[in-house]
């Protein structure tokens, strides 16, 4: 009997004790500029026990241990870990993920932070061009930029040039095509750059493009990069590019004689001998 009072004593310290390492915790949840977070995610480490803020940023998290650890993310913000220590109270600052958001691109004649751009922008350089002989430097990303049509009106002419649309027609007697910017000067023409001196083509395709070069944009910009000279001061370096080509003639198709062909016809005769 009284081995059975122990264990029973013995047990319940050991649930006193279990129940003594868990408890409730709550906090609020804010911005830099102190503007509360709604949505964000707020989860004990290493299990499924977790809580997301309410309108006014403030969360509650049960039975969480006191000796466990809070992680703390949101989209757009750096994801951080507390200690929980015991305390059941969080007043907690999450700072916003700079090292995306401060990336610089370059769009049309300046640059701009990568968090400010809302236009859908795609950049083939030299290493991704279609390889082989091109008439112009549009041919070099034919098929390898999404709504780019590229086409050649005339195929059996290789110094026609290709007919290109970033939106598809937009107009029944204006250009249809875009604007084009080499090195940063609008209206330019392709015909004027070969295409070896080309180092990147960048397509422009949303209407945000508008805002940076006007109505001209309309039709989508494309942005063509030339190559630049490289390596230190003084220093002369010479590229040599080249190309074969041939061009044979298919055998002729063999006519038929006069005879032959009679004897096609089985002997019918049309009173001619004309070769």
């Amino acid at each position: 009997m009284l081995q059975r009072m122990l264990l029973v004593c013995a047990a319940l310290m050991f649930a006193l004790g279990v129940t003594a390492q868990t408890q409730t915790i709550t906090g609020h949840i804010v911005d830099e500029a102190g503007e509360d977070l709604i949505g964000a995610s707020v989860a004990v480490k290493g299990t499924s026990n977790g809580s997301v803020t309410d309108f006014d940023g403030r969360f509650t998290i049960e039975n969480a241990p006191s000796n466990g650890t809070l992680v703390i993310s949101y989209i757009g913000f750096e994801t951080q870990e507390v200690a929980i220590n015991g305390q059941n109270h969080f007043e907690i600052t999450l700072a916003e993920e700079r090292s995306q958001l401060n990336e610089v691109v370059v769009v049309g004649y300046g640059s701009l932070a990568k968090k400010e751009i809302s236009s859908s922008v795609v950049q083939i350089d030299k290493k991704q061009f279609n390889q082989g002989v091109a008439s112009d430097p549009l041919a070099l990303v034919a098929g390898k930029v999404a709504g780019l049509n590229v086409s050649t009106a005339a195929a059996a002419n290789p110094n026609s040039m290709t007919d290109f649309q970033v939106r598809g027609a937009g107009s029944l007697t204006a250009s249809n095509g875009p604007l084009i910017v080499i090195d940063g000067i609008a209206g330019g023409d392709l015909r004027n750059i070969a295409t070896q001196d080309v180092e990147s083509i960048t397509v422009l395709k949303d209407a945000g493009s508008a805002a940076i070069y006007g109505t001209r944009g309309a039709n989508g910009v494309i942005l063509v990069t030339t190559k630049k000279g490289a390596g230190a001061p003084c220093v002369t370096t010479v590229t040599y590019d080249s190309y074969i080509a041939g061009n044979f003639a298919k055998p002729k198709p063999r006519i038929l004689t006069t005879d032959e062909f009679r004897r096609s016809r089985r002997g019918q005769d049309y009173g001619g001998d004309t070769n």
